[in-house]
């Protein structure tokens, strides 16, 4: 036991560190919330408490917001009774790259059922929308007005990723001994649209006499986005919505759990490996980095504040220029592939009592090749059949203040949940200073998944094990 201790305090020391370079958005607290279906969304080895459950549209709705880099506080203070930015501040805070996500679901069907002792099934139909957004430091120092880039270069590289779809899957969890417990879901992707920045460089340049020159190059592909100029979209959309069920790709899930004693139980999972093919309403938008160069000289304030009688209309050469040169130039392409934020989870779990554990977790999740982690770390505790909850402390996006709660109402057949990351900071930081949303201006991280299911059966644990006991 003291071993085992040790080790434990070590991999948290190791741990810990991660949070200076986390940027991923963990949803920490759900994955501990064994009571809910919803559950196996992080491990297909899990199995709920419930022989059987349903989810109607909408039982399951989920938001998350994280940023790497700045929160509000960083860009706006307070100056007696108004606000100003405080660009200052705002850029001593920000990362060489700047990444702000968002991620929206919701569950339109989930089945999931005990089929017998070992083997549980499960279906789902989900609508997922994900976006990030890359903004590069220097971005803000043009904004700032720095005069960094005098006689020097600086190449802006901002991208954009943005994916609807809907997902369907089917899983299933196999216990092969008393010990280990196996998972899969097979996941059918339909995608609906995507704009995806495959290449963007802005090249700044500044001369001593503060002329500068940009150039820009870029390469966005679309699918499914085209079709929304058309000011006949309603019609588009009813005579093709056929279209939109081409853009077609496939995902897995994977996952184990192994039980080492009576009370340690260890995951491993790794989700979302797949990819979508987008067919449908395909456009690429392109900057030509021989065409796209300007040079701005400065301002001519004679032409701006002489030009009483509107005959010049110096304003509108300059932004005709610029439009001309920074034309985005449109057109059909083929089809591409995008993939999926691949996930991995680790968790352990460890029960202190009867109806209280305490739970870790490890996040990772890779995306066009850049890895992003966290740590999540959980109490648990079941009041009776009726009432399940869980508070956690996650470290990620560079913050160590995100403290998690969920909460289970169990009436069979109807459960009401709630749960989050970063949830219980509210009522502090809006004590702090009662004249600020102090929840919103210090925000860098953020989830909330709520909903209603019906249950039925909770399962009890059997005296006589349906498998052979490991020798």
């Amino acid at each position: 036991m003291k071993y085992n201790l040790l080790k434990l305090v070590f991999l948290l020391c190791f741990i810990l560190p991660l949070g200076s370079v986390s940027y991923a958005q963990v949803e920490g607290t759900m994955p501990f919330m064994s009571s809910l279906p919803q559950v196996t969304y992080y491990n297909p080895a899990f199995k709920p408490e419930y022989k059987f459950s349903i989810g109607l549209p909408f039982s399951s709705v989920f938001m998350q917001y994280s940023n790497n880099g700045f929160s509000y506080n960083d860009v706006v203070m307070k100056e007696g009774d108004t606000r100003v930015a405080d660009l200052d501040k705002l850029n001593s805070s920000l990362r060489e790259k700047n990444y702000i996500n968002t991620n929206l679901s919701a569950e339109l069907l989930r089945v999931s059922l005990k089929a017998n002792a070992r083997l549980y099934l499960t279906f789902n139909v989900s609508s997922k929308v994900y976006n990030r957004l890359m903004l590069p430091k220097d971005f803000f120092g043009i904004i700032k007005g720095t005069n960094q880039y005098v006689n020097s270069t600086a190449t802006l590289s901002p991208k954009v990723e943005t994916t609807s779809y809907v997902e369907i899957g089917a899983g299933a969890a196999y216990t092969v001994n008393k010990d280990l417990t196996v998972g899969a879901r097979f996941k059918l992707l339909k995608g609906i649209a995507n704009a995806t920045t495959q290449r963007a460089a802005f090249n700044l340049s500044m001369s001593e006499e503060y002329a500068m020159t940009i150039t820009g190059d870029a390469d966005i592909r679309t699918s499914g986005i085209h079709n929304f100029e058309d000011s006949d979209i309603d019609y588009e959309v009813e005579d093709n919505w056929r279209d939109f069920t081409s853009n077609n790709g496939f995902a897995v899930d994977l996952g184990a759990t192994y039980k080492v004693n009576d009370k340690l139980t260890v995951g491993l999972s790794l989700l979302d490996l797949g990819a979508i093919k987008w067919k449908n309403d395909l456009y690429g938008y392109s900057l030509d980095p021989l065409k796209a160069q300007y040079t701005f000289e400065g301002l001519d304030l004679d032409r701006l504040f002489n030009d009483d009688d509107g005959d010049d209309d110096y304003e509108g050469q300059l932004s005709d220029s610029l439009e001309a040169k920074f034309d985005f130039e449109e057109g059909r392409i083929g089809s591409y592939r995008t993939p999926l934020p691949a996930k991995m989870y680790i968790t352990g779990t460890y029960k202190l009592k009867k109806t209280l554990t305490a739970g870790a977790l490890i996040f990772a999740e890779r995306f066009r090749g850049r890895l992003m982690t966290g740590f999540t770390a959980s109490l648990n505790k079941e009041f009776g059949r009726r009432v399940a909850t869980s508070l956690s402390y996650t470290i990620t996006n560079n913050s160590f203040n995100n403290i998690g709660a969920g909460l289970s109402l169990n009436f069979a057949p109807i459960q009401i949940y709630f749960v989050g990351d970063n949830l219980l900071r509210a009522p502090f930081m809006l004590m702090a200073d009662k004249n600020l949303n102090g929840y919103v201006n210090s925000l860098q991280y953020f989830t909330f998944r709520t909903g209603i299911n019906f249950v039925f059966g909770r399962d009890k644990v059997q005296e006589k094990q349906p498998y052979p006991k490991n020798k």
